[in-house]
């Protein structure tokens, strides 16, 4: 494995005919952010774009619309981003996610976070600063400088000083973030958006990684410090750029709440529909989902999993009593060894569970209750939530 920013949550090398091995021996002193010109998560434009053995183009990272961070070319190798064979050897290279297409080409605030973070990360290993000064020879250059393009678009391209003083700032001790921690003593949940969030032992990326949550998964905070999350688990602490607060509404609180359905809550379905007013029932691809929101007097007024699963309503629903569902008899409690079954399928969020992780021992460090999957543990080793039915 080659040299990655421990920003990164995760590596989809490009295909070797996208990236060159090496930089004929020049030094990294540059850093040079693109757009995507599309609406993309870091792994998709990795895969799906540099991947492409004709692509003959590639990035050293990509972020995605949420903030995710992938690598897609070490840092020891140059990527084919700048049409500069030059300052691409010398500099680290981004490709950035739009949040809209055309007009101004804008990019989402936690896209724009994860780039200030990760220039910060790569001049603090490099030992640089980033000079913009419009010419090719500051430390920060643009695609526009070397070829005639838009990219990297007006309004990225109207933010490259406040970039620069920004990461100089926060080089210098100067952080634009709050000298005094906002404390929040009032518990909320919170879903998780990208497939692999470190979870930290204090706020703040200069704290060590302790764990890293996968399962896309619905978590209970229970104190906020600027954009940084405490667990209610004790696992440690996330950064809530990755996440979506659910329904805005505190877990000290009673949840909204439709025909005894709430946001948050975990249920069993058996049926689907592509929109709060369609008419078309579906068989769903997975049989269980969590309500991330609820549209009162709609046809189909749960929407499970941010959309990832679709829509239902109360007949869709199979009822706690049914038969279709299996109530497990043990009782399960913090610090509990179990071992995962074999037969388990799903994570309680829907993705599938790998076969390399079943039959194994694992340590639960929370039971689910209340609104937070109350019909499932979540297992410390491998930081996800699985069915109580599905460990022994």
């Amino acid at each position: 494995m080659g040299t990655m920013s421990h920003l990164a949550q995760g590596a989809y090398i490009a295909h070797s005919n996208n990236y060159q091995k090496g930089r004929q021996g020049y030094k990294v002193y540059k850093f040079t952010p693109h757009i995507m010109a599309g609406i993309l998560t870091g792994k998709q434009c990795a895969v799906n774009i540099f991947q492409k053995a004709n692509r003959y183009a590639s990035a050293n990272y990509c972020i995605g619309n949420d903030g995710d961070i992938v690598c897609n070319v070490y840092e020891e190798d140059r990527a084919y981003t700048s049409s500069s064979r030059v300052n691409d050897n010398q500099a680290i290279t981004v490709e950035v996610s739009n949040c809209e297409i055309g007009g101004q080409w804008k990019i989402s605030d936690a896209a724009w976070n994860s780039l200030v973070k990760l220039a910060v990360d790569v001049c603090t290993r490099y030992n640089f600063r980033l000079v913009y000064d419009g010419t090719p020879n500051g430390s920060l250059t643009r695609h526009n400088m070397f070829a005639n393009t838009t990219c990297p678009g007006a309004y990225l391209q109207s933010k490259f000083q406040e970039l620069a003083n920004t990461v100089n700032a926060i080089l210098d001790g100067n952080s634009t973030q709050p000298s005094t921690p906002v404390s929040n003593t009032n518990s909320y949940l919170i879903k998780v958006t990208t497939d692999a969030l470190n979870i930290r032992s204090g706020a703040g990326t200069n704290n060590p990684i302790v764990g890293c949550i996968r399962d896309k998964g619905t978590y209970t905070i229970i104190e906020t410090q600027g954009n940084w999350g405490k667990l209610k688990s004790g696992a440690g602490w996330i950064c809530l750029d990755y996440t979506n607060k659910i329904n805005n509404v505190s877990t000290s609180t009673a949840e909204t709440k439709t025909n005894g359905h709430y946001v948050g809550e975990t249920v069993t379905i058996n049926g689907v529909y592509t929109s709060s007013t369609s008419t078309n029932k579906l068989t769903p691809a997975v049989k269980t989902g969590v309500i991330t929101k609820i549209v009162a007097g709609a046809a189909n007024p749960y929407l499970l999993n941010n959309g990832n699963i679709g829509w239902v309503n109360d007949s869709c629903i199979v009822a706690e009593n049914s038969t279709q569902v299996q109530t497990p008899s043990a009782n399960f409690s913090k610090g509990q060894k179990v071992t995962l079954k074999t037969s388990a399928s799903k994570y309680c969020t829907g993705q599938t569970i790998p076969s390399s992780i079943k039959g194994k021992s694992y340590t639960i460090m929370q039971v689910g209750s209340g609104n937070t999957h109350p019909d499932g543990v979540l297992l410390q080793e491998i930081m996800s939530w699985v069915y109580k039915k599905d460990v022994q």
